[in-house]
């Protein structure tokens, strides 16, 4: 009997610690990803850097252009295409950190997909894709980061 109660409370114990160590949800697996690869990035601890992104929706060719994003303090400096050179509005670009924030956005509003790559050193988001409601057609985005280049 002794043996019995033991058996079931280590098991509840594990049971518990799985509930606890693990993230839940429709998009648990994506969120653990997240975090991690969250942390990784924090812990590079870059605040100046240039990386090439591209944007993949129904919009305009200028929107999902590849351009060059340069980001200093943390903040974006300047965005350029990559093509021509010519400069674009800023406030339509994200830092690398902002990525995290839109993969969060779309697992917080339980997104009917989300898939997201990350770089497996740097941990900064590599490729995603989100699609918010699949009953709505052409809402869906995704996007590219990459040839991330710390600056000096």
């Amino acid at each position: 009997m002794i043996q019995f109660r033991l058996i079931s409370i280590l098991s509840a114990l594990v049971v518990s610690g799985c509930v606890f160590t693990q993230p839940s949800g429709p998009h648990g697996a994506e969120r653990a990803q997240l975090n991690s690869a969250r942390q990784l990035w924090k812990a590079q601890a870059l605040d100046d850097y240039t990386y090439v992104f591209s944007r993949g929706c129904f919009c305009v060719f200028e929107y999902r252009e590849p351009v060059t994003i340069t980001v200093r303090g943390g903040n974006i400096i300047s965005v350029v295409s990559v093509a021509s050179g010519s400069p674009r509005d800023a406030s339509s670009y994200q830092t690398l950190e902002a990525l995290f924030d839109i993969i969060q956005n779309a697992i917080d509003k339980n997104a009917a997909t989300i898939r997201a790559e990350y770089h497996p050193t740097r941990g900064h988001v590599t490729t995603a894709y989100i699609d918010m409601d699949q009953r709505i057609a052409d809402e869906e985005i995704s996007f590219e980061a990459k040839s991330l280049t710390p600056l000096r």
